[in-house]
């Protein structure tokens, strides 16, 4: 579990501990890297990690619960779905962080951050297809992960360079039009 705070030193901490992590991950493997590693490289003690996570895998938890938190918060207060604002948000998420996002595309043993990155995207679609009549619960799964995937996936793949020497751009526009009558009937409404 992670801990929370409007604390200024300890969220100067947080930050510190998540930029040790990152680097140790993308230097080490994310299986690799320990407590005393991340105390080490964050310049802090051990007892400093433990009031801000209980394991290594927090801070993880914790990163993929920021991204969907602020990609709800951004669509929540739009009255139709926007595919382009969609992936614009999608975009600055990322390279926010891009050369984590490279390393988890590349990895072969992230499995779980993969899975993270398409449960997110599937989560915020589901909920938007909650509010439909026509689509049983089942139906609503499936399409999410569906889509989930082809967002994802299309993602992963140009940051793991499979294609070529195409630009993100190019993806994008690429992956829009193959969801736009997917997505015709999605208007992501405020879910609080």
């Amino acid at each position: 579990m992670y801990k929370v705070s409007s604390d200024r030193r300890f969220q100067k901490n947080k930050r510190e501990i998540r930029k040790a992590y990152i680097e140790l991950v993308q230097a080490k493997g994310y299986q690799n890297v320990t407590i005393s590693d991340i105390a080490q490289k964050a310049d802090i003690n051990r007892m400093t990690f433990y009031s801000h996570y209980d394991i290594v895998e927090d801070i993880f938890v914790e990163f993929v619960d920021e991204m969907e938190s602020q990609i709800m918060s951004e669509i929540s207060g739009k009255n139709r779905f926007d595919l382009d604002d969609f992936f614009e948000l999608l975009n600055s998420l990322m390279f926010q962080e891009i050369d984590f996002f490279r390393y988890v595309a590349k990895q072969g043993n992230c499995a779980d951050f993969r899975t993270a990155f398409v449960k997110t995207i599937e989560k915020i679609i589901i909920l938007d297809l909650d509010g439909r009549k026509d689509y049983s619960g089942v139906q609503k799964k499936i399409a999410g992960n569906l889509i989930a995937v082809s967002i994802a996936y299309a993602y992963l793949d140009w940051l793991s360079g499979d294609f070529d020497s195409a630009t993100l751009d190019d993806v994008i526009s690429t992956t829009k039009d193959l969801l736009k009558d997917n997505l015709a009937n999605i208007s992501f409404v405020n879910h609080e």
